[in-house]
């Protein structure tokens, strides 16, 4: 059977992508490797009765416009902000609601990087790699640090631990400031798997689960399908893609049908760094020192921020940190369900993990190593922790990229950096690549590390215009 498009990932954007292309009339497949959709918004049992999600604790916000568009509300999702957002440090500790300064022009550079995203997903295409003349909303970001950004803030090192998430850069550097457009107000996400995939499959969109793609088939520039791993072929007039940037062209592509520009882009890339995560399974839930408000526990928890610049340059070496950015979470406290009656979870995600160590791979004791790392930083706010652990999961970068296919671990899609960021992010044609027919729909899109689900619709949107236009045939 032959398809308009298929969908590489059953993730939030793949999911998105394909609900808003069938609507149009497009016979759509989603193809995920997993055996159930969700990506990274779906949880997971990681000891018995005991559930979390395993990535990420929090995702960006979804533009409402598409929230709406595609019923998720009614369909049952739901994203929960946090309620404040606390650092502990020895002899201290700081309780702040997160950019309750500035959170209404944030929001709004970030809501205008979205629209221009999608209404240049629907525009004309250009020569390929040609710069884009219009300036993108947020440039002014590009030249500027984090360290500037945020000098006439209290609490800097709280609020950089806030603005990184784990995901961590040098923030000296000019044009970390662009990192400030990723924290939007998003949260905890519940039943979002569920109501995407409802809104894919009422759409008409067809998902195929527990396979693979292997390879994308072509014919010079022109793309004609896809390979699976199991020998098979789907045949499609286009692909879109929600892997990263690197994972689409290194991984579905023989670098010799590569363009050399492309080759060049790819070669050039740069992945931001990677975190680790710890689960863990507690009889009990944990509690926080008598002098610090309650609320702090439905919201990230920072361990004593600060020497960002020391851990981005061991990252860079190929070596964990002495001290990694630590970010505990109760999640149980804001989803009772994740744990049984009386039980709790805890997240501990640490941030600027190398996938790949300077001396060779990971192994069980450098995996110890770091579960020991998280349990003593998990013991510096909550006394006693590690006495109530029932169980517990571990996953370091090249878990995650085994998982979710993302290059190194890194779940931004590519360093937040003036080089590779809006207009530029991976290619100044938005969503369209030098291969007629293939779309990027993942992180390394604009609006990837943005905002959730609006890498998909501005793919998709694309992929329609272009069909419409007749550019498809």
């Amino acid at each position: 059977m032959r398809y308009d498009a298929c969908v590489i990932g059953a993730g939030a954007e793949g999911l998105a992508a394909a609900a808003v292309a069938a609507a149009q009339g497009l016979k759509v497949i989603v193809a995920e490797r997993e055996t159930r959709a969700g990506g990274r918004t779906a949880l997971h049992e990681f000891h018995p009765g005991f559930h979390a999600p395993l990535y990420a604790d929090e995702l960006p916000a979804i533009p409402p416009e598409i929230f709406r568009a595609l019923d998720l509300g009614l369909r049952g999702a739901c994203l929960m902000p946090a309620s404040a957002s606390l650092a502990v440090w020895p002899d201290r500790h700081s309780l702040i609601l997160p950019w309750a300064e500035t959170v209404s022009s944030l929001e709004a550079l970030r809501q205008a990087v979205v629209a221009r995203a999608l209404a240049d997903a629907q525009a004309v295409p250009a020569r390929w790699f040609r710069p884009l003349a219009q300036v993108w909303p947020g440039e002014e970001l590009a030249s500027l640090s984090l360290l500037d950004a945020l000098a006439d803030m209290p609490e800097r090192d709280h609020r950089l631990a806030d603005v990184l998430a784990g995901a961590l850069c040098d923030p000296a550097t000019p044009g970390s400031a662009l990192n400030l457009l990723k924290g939007a107000p998003g949260g905890v996400a519940r039943g979002l798997d569920e109501a995407l995939r409802q809104a894919a499959e009422t759409a008409g969109a067809e998902i195929s689960l527990g396979l693979d793609v292997a390879d994308v088939k072509h014919k010079g520039t022109r793309v004609t399908g896809v390979g699976r791993a199991d020998g098979s072929e789907i045949e499609a007039r286009a692909v879109l893609s929600t892997l990263d940037f690197k994972r689409t062209f290194l991984s579905l592509f023989a670098w010799s049908a590569l363009p050399r520009a492309v080759v060049e882009r790819v070669g050039a890339w740069r992945p931001q760094a990677g975190i680790a995560r710890l689960l863990l399974a507690l009889d009990a839930p944990p509690e926080l020192p008598a002098d610090i408000d309650p609320i702090a526990l439905r919201g990230p928890i920072h361990v004593a921020p600060g020497g960002f610049e020391d851990a981005y340059r061991a990252w860079r070496r190929g070596a964990v940190p002495e001290r990694p950015p630590a970010i505990l979470r109760l999640v149980s406290a804001v989803d009772p369900t994740l744990a049984p009656d009386g039980a709790a979870v805890v997240t501990i995600t640490l941030g600027a993990i190398p996938h790949t160590l300077f001396d060779g791979n990971w192994t069980h004791d450098q995996r110890e190593r770091l579960h020991q790392a998280a349990m003593a930083a998990a013991e510096f706010v909550f006394a006693g922790l590690a006495a109530r652990v029932k169980g517990f999961l571990l996953l370091v970068p090249p878990d995650i990229e085994a998982a979710l296919g993302s290059t190194g671990g890194d779940l931004s899609g590519g360093e937040l950096a003036s080089d590779q960021m809006l207009g530029l992010r991976p290619f100044p044609e938005g969503p369209r690549t030098p291969f007629q027919g293939l779309y990027l729909a993942g992180p390394s899109s604009a609006t990837g590390p943005i905002a959730t689900c609006a890498s998909g619709v501005a793919a998709a949107r694309a992929l329609v215009a272009d069909f419409k236009a007749g550019r498809l045939k």
